[in-house]
This record gives C-alpha cells, structure tokens and sequence, in this order.
C-alpha cells in the first residue's frame, strides 16, 4: 500500500475514509477501495447516529472497518444531561458489536466539551475514538487538539483546515499536525473535491482521507455513494491508475 511520511519520519499507509448512511454506500465505497468507513445517517444534518440494525447489516456483508457517528442532533453543544446519557447508551451499544471506533465531539461555551468526551469515552472505554468538526467550532482549534492528548482512546481528529483557499486549509492543517504529534491521526476531510486530492497527496505529512459529497452522485446528501468517484479518489491520493 503506498504511504506517507509522519512527522517523525516513520511510514504511515494511507488511509480513505468514507461515509455512508446504507449497506449500498458501504457496499459501493468498498467496491470502489476505501480502507475504512464511517456510519451515520442525515447527511442533510452533517451526519448523526445511525440506528444499531444499520451497522449490523453493514458488518455482516462489508469487511471493512467502521467508526459509527455517536450525534444526536445537528448543534454541536449537548442540550442537557439526557442527550448526554443518550449518546453513552449509543456508545456501549455499538462497542458491543465490536466495530473499530466511534465518531464524537461536541462544543461548550466555544470550547471543545472535553468533561462531555470522557464521559462518552468512558461509556466505551474498549473503542478508539475519532474526534470531528467539533475541533473547528471552537474558538481555538490548536487548544482543543492539544487537549485530545489527554484521551489516551482517541487515535483520530477530523478537521478540514479552516476555510479559504486550498493553500491556505493545508498551512492550518500543517500546524495542526505539530501539535497532535505522531499519536493521533490527523484525518482531513470537510468540502474537499476531487480535483483537491492530488495537491494534497503533495503534503506529505496526510495519511488520511475523508470523503463524503465528493463521491456520490449527484454529489449532495440526498445522492449514493458511487464506487467510480471512490476509484478515482484512491488512485488520486495514493498516485496509481485506475481501473474500472
């Protein structure tokens, strides 16, 4: 598998995540290469918790490994402690099924809700973690990437880079990198194209891809994840042909 280089000089393979909110998504993003799946549903809402029966049916047919969104709702701050407790019994529930992690992150008064994660972790403390956009709607994205490395579970932060342009997205996520180290994964993902991935694949230090409206067609959230759009994504960012 072709690889990119950590910040310690190590090899790192590359990793392309894709979301999917049914077993054809997850069938199509399989058949299309992808390494590893994340499982929601409501795109329209920036992805929440899909129901235990979905991920169910997607391992028993998919032989990839799955991280499941743990979002009740759109609002990145949890409205009360029954949200809260609610995101905890997702969290055992699919632990219990033994996928390879879960998805969360929520916000407090601009900050990243770190007491709200160690609760939700310590509902699961079996899985590892991927931290989402929550680390972008903070006031202070770099602290709240440090923070992550007190969670000894969670190996992966979603970010996207900001906003403008697409040099500018890959100076942020520069620095972002520099401050999680080796240990946690930075994995980039938000408004990327298709036609940003090759530029990308140049910054040496990413190992890990996210995809979402960029390979499905038509690319909204109401579209299907299309395995052509997942081939070409892999051979983008991994630099070899495709294939159909």
């Amino acid at each position: 598998m072709t690889a990119t280089t950590g910040s310690s000089g190590t090899a790192r393979p590359i990793d392309l995540e894709i979301i999917v909110c049914s077993l054809d998504d997850a069938l199509a993003a399989y058949s299309g290469g992808a390494t590893r799946l994340e499982v929601c549903v409501r795109l329209d809402q920036a992805g929440l918790t899909p129901p235990l029966e979905l991920v169910e049916q997607i391992l028993a047919h998919v032989p990839l490994r799955l991280r499941i969104m743990v979002r009740e709702r759109a609002a990145f701050a949890i409205s009360g402690q029954a949200e809260l407790d609610a995101l905890k019994r997702r969290a055992r529930s699919f632990a219990a099924l033994g996928v390879d992690g879960l998805v969360t992150g929520h916000t407090k008064d601009g900050q990243l809700d770190l007491e709200a994660l160690r609760e939700i972790v310590g509902a699961a403390p079996s899985m590892r973690f991927t931290v989402h956009h929550a680390i972008e709607e903070t006031s202070d994205p770099l602290a709240a990437l440090r923070a992550l490395q007190s969670f000894p579970n969670v190996d992966c932060a979603l970010v996207k880079g900001g906003t403008g342009t697409l040099a500018e997205r890959v100076e942020r996520l520069a620095a972002y990198q520099q401050v999680l180290g080796d240990r946690v994964t930075l994995v980039v993902g938000g408004n990327l194209t298709l036609e940003m991935l090759s530029t990308l694949r140049q910054t040496t230090f990413l190992g890990a891809f996210h995809l979402g409206r960029a390979v499905r067609t038509p690319e909204e959230p109401s579209g299907e994840v299309d395995r052509r759009k997942v081939r070409k994504a892999k051979a983008l960012i991994t630099g070899e042909g495709t294939r159909d």
